[in-house]
């Protein structure tokens, strides 16, 4: 096998027979043996039956259920389960290019690279004239990675060799949807670059994002700032080891300085739509130094820049 495709997903079945719709429209090269597999994970809606109806022509298709509540569970399923010596993984809420596969694989299939960050674009009729660089960014799009040095793969698109895996294993089940909410894929992104895989761009294979609407709502901006700023805290002080000094005391003016700006920006405060870019980096504070007080208590999960993560935290 040559391609494994790879969906995880949450109760998300419409949107999920969409992207299976445009899967089977995609074209496989000429001699390219592929597999698709689809991780229910733990899913409460009709996400078995939209998979066993799907009828694929171009390649095989394995549903697995992964009762284990989060994103990180059901990409491992779907690692321990993958024959396929590119491993390719995009979201339940995308649309693809016809060239997908050949464009994400053939790099790693040549011996050009060891993983791919492959292209995100935001779906038009969710563009909104007040999107900044930040909003962009929050939402997916992959428009300002810097091809030369990106820092990290987008889960929505992106590519590896199947050999990586033999150093490092799998995504942090702590990390991403389900659980802290995020950082799962550039964890992964750092551990691979770490034991020495090379890392690549194909940014112009690009997918387009279909996310649901109310993330774009304030508690919507809200709730994702939350959860990164978590998950950012985590992977600082369990794979980077950073020790941060007097964490109360700044999360005391983090605090502050959030109440104190929101005052003066009242006004930003009635938006249906949108946060200020501002309130997002003084909110993902508050909540960076909440959870690294949190995990400070814990021991390391990984040795420092570590590439597999040590069973209980014990470190």
């Amino acid at each position: 096998m040559d391609v494994t495709v790879i969906i995880c997903t949450h109760n998300h079945d419409k949107s999920l027979r969409q992207t299976l719709e445009s899967l089977v429209r995609l074209r496989v090269p000429e001699g390219m043996s592929c597999e698709l597999i689809v991780v229910d994970n733990a899913s409460e809606d009709c996400t078995a039956e939209v998979v066993r109806s799907c009828e694929m022509t171009n390649m095989a298709v394995c549903y697995i259920y992964e009762p284990r509540r989060g994103q990180c569970y059901a990409r491992n399923a779907a690692l321990a389960a993958a024959r396929g010596e590119v491993i390719l993984f995009t979201d339940d809420d995308v649309r693809l290019p016809h060239n997908w596969i050949e464009g994400m694989c053939a790099p790693i299939l040549q011996g050009e690279a060891d993983a791919i960050v492959g292209g995100v674009k935001i779906a038009p009729h969710l563009e909104r004239s007040w999107m900044e660089k930040g909003h962009r960014w929050w939402m997916g799009s992959s428009e300002y990675i810097n091809v030369d040095a990106p820092e990290g793969m987008i889960g929505a698109n992106m590519a590896f060799s199947k050999k990586v895996l033999e150093k490092v294993p799998g995504f942090d089940t702590e990390l991403g949807p389900g659980a802290l909410g995020f950082e799962d894929d550039t964890l992964f992104t750092r551990q691979i670059v770490a034991a020495g895989y090379r890392l690549g761009c194909a940014l112009d294979v690009c997918v387009e994002h279909h996310f649901d609407e109310s993330r774009l709502s304030r508690d919507g901006f809200f709730e994702r700032s939350r959860r990164a700023a978590m998950s950012w805290a985590y992977v600082a002080y369990h794979w980077e080891h950073q020790l941060i000094r007097f964490p109360r005391l700044r999360l005391a003016k983090a605090m502050l300085r959030l109440m104190y700006k929101r005052l003066r920006n009242r006004r930003d405060m009635r938006r249906d739509e949108g946060v200020p870019s501002w309130e997002i980096d003084v909110v993902c504070g508050v909540y960076f130094y909440k959870q690294h007080l949190a995990e400070r208590g814990r021991k390391f999960n990984y040795e420092k820049h570590g590439l597999v993560k040590v069973r209980n935290g014990d470190c």
